[in-house]
């Protein structure tokens, strides 16, 4: 009989929240109390953001200590995209992603219409110079929805 390496019979203690869940033997999914994604390179690089998840390991215990989500903040975020080079949000019902680009820096796509792509050098370009219309990202960070690896 084949083994469902899906199926939650795995007990596991979340590092950040300490809470007891259930998870599978590939371990695809984030706490069911907190929403962090447990992982020894998180724990074994607290300060540094790594995929799955989008902000530190010590970000997120503290995150949850002030009993804040463990939603990132702009500076996270785009820690996140040089770590896997793909990331993506939402803001007024239109879907924002960035996409590592080898010659450009870095490549926002937006859709749907109007669908559009612009290019910023670095992250620093993108922090100075990233805007939703009039707005800079920057400013509007904290009203952005789904912040999330692609």
């Amino acid at each position: 009989m084949k083994k469902n390496l899906l199926e939650k019979n795995i007990q596991k203690k979340c590092a950040v929240c300490k809470k007891v869940y259930l998870t599978s033997e590939l371990d695809l999914t984030p706490c069911p109390y907190c929403g962090w994604y447990n992982d020894s390179m998180c724990e074994e690089n607290p300060d540094k953001v790594i995929y799955r998840n989008l902000i530190s390991f010590n970000k997120a215990k503290q995150f949850y200590s002030d009993r804040k989500p463990l939603k990132p903040d702009l500076i996270d975020f785009l820690e996140a995209f040089e770590f896997y080079g793909e990331t993506g949000f939402e803001y007024n019902n239109i879907d924002f992603a960035l996409f590592r680009h080898r010659e450009y820096g870095i490549e926002m796509s937006w859709s749907p219409e109007p669908n559009g792509t612009i290019y910023f050098k670095d992250k620093d370009d993108f922090i100075q110079n990233a805007k939703i219309g009039n707005e800079f990202i920057r400013e509007i960070w904290d009203k952005v929805d789904d912040p999330r690896y692609l």
